[in-house]
């Protein structure tokens, strides 16, 4: 089966295999000898302010905005793209990586190439070069909240495990942004180096894709953009928590919202999983919450989080004339 004729029949079977992911959950906990409260969990999914929550999908939606602009820049040496489309682009691809895990990510260059004529292999590498990117403002954005925020001293056990998560994803990170560079600075040399054409090919319009590395003024914009991104990602978790009646500070929050990045690398596709775990993990070991009210409100959180972009990204195909169908009837070029 298609890529693409996954995402549907995902979206139609979603709210179902949440739900069956949750009573798995209790299940499992309640066999372990818990004793599940489920009236404060039912309470935790009744008590809402839909006024910070509907300001944190708003915040949400100019997160990605702020991720199109970057896009852009790291565009420019392939090719110039209207801001408006990556937008349309930018928000199907996450809508993907929603639905389908990680394995969602070849949707946003995949539907570049075929709406913009951009190299694909090319506009891999700017995704690649996101993520680097993201790791790296994610271990930033987790030493600020560590240094601001305040936690009991039983979360002890808990911080020293998300630094050493800390410390391994910016040693990824770094590593890999090192290697991109190597790479970019001998590409004339590597694609030299390839016997066979085809191979070579790809190399190249990888590694051009890699040519804002040796802007630097179009490397440092991406890296101030990011953290402006950042800052709102981390915004919008907080008005999400308030949302839920949790009176964290944003440095709380954005611990939080850093234990559910770090989960959401494993996502289970049409469930999430990860950042539901992530996210549990940090209220009840940091913050001292109530299992039942950290579950309760994750789902909330994965559904505030995850459901508009959803919604918005149908929205985008339906308007542009394009589904996912689309996609397997015409292979885009990859070079």
């Amino acid at each position: 089966m298609n890529l693409f004729e996954i995402i549907p029949a995902m979206s139609r079977k979603l709210l179902v295999l949440l739900a069956l992911c949750l009573v798995g959950a209790i299940v499992a906990y309640r066999l372990w000898g818990g004793d599940f409260n489920w009236t404060l969990f039912l309470s935790s999914l009744k008590s809402m302010d839909a006024r910070w929550l509907i300001a944190s999908v708003l915040t949400t939606i100019v997160t990605y905005w702020f991720r199109a602009i970057r896009w852009q820049v790291l565009l420019a040496p392939l090719k110039a793209v209207r801001l408006p489309s990556l937008l349309s682009i930018t928000v199907i691809g996450f809508a993907a990586i929603f639905l389908l895990g990680r394995a969602g990510e070849v949707a946003r260059p995949v539907w570049l190439a075929r709406r913009e004529k951009v190299s694909l292999t090319g506009s891999v590498a700017t995704i690649v070069v996101e993520r680097v990117v993201d790791a790296i403002m994610l271990v930033a954005a987790f030493v600020i909240a560590l240094l601001l925020a305040d936690v009991p001293g039983s979360a002890t056990p808990t911080l020293t495990l998300l630094k050493d998560w800390a410390w391994i994803i910016a040693a990824i990170a770094g590593l890999a942004m090192a290697a991109l560079f190597v790479l970019r600075s001998n590409a004339a040399w590597i694609v030299g180096k390839i016997p066979f054409r085809r191979i070579a090919s790809l190399m190249d319009s990888f590694l051009q894709g890699l040519s804002f590395l040796q802007n630097g003024r179009s490397l440092a914009l991406v890296l101030i953009q990011s953290l402006c991104l950042w800052a709102l990602i981390a915004l919008q978790f907080w008005f999400m928590l308030l949302g839920m009646n949790f009176s964290f500070s944003p440095a709380a929050s954005t611990l939080v919202m850093v234990g559910a990045g770090i989960g959401s690398i494993a996502q289970i596709p049409a469930i999430g999983g990860g950042f539901q775990a992530g996210y549990v993990f940090c209220m009840t070991a940091l913050l001292s919450v109530p299992l039942e009210q950290a579950v309760a409100t994750s789902l909330i959180a994965a559904a505030i989080s995850f459901a508009p972009t959803i919604a918005i990204s149908f929205v985008f195909m339906a308007a542009q004339g394009f589904s996912m169908r689309d996609l397997k009837a015409r292979e885009p070029e990859v070079v």
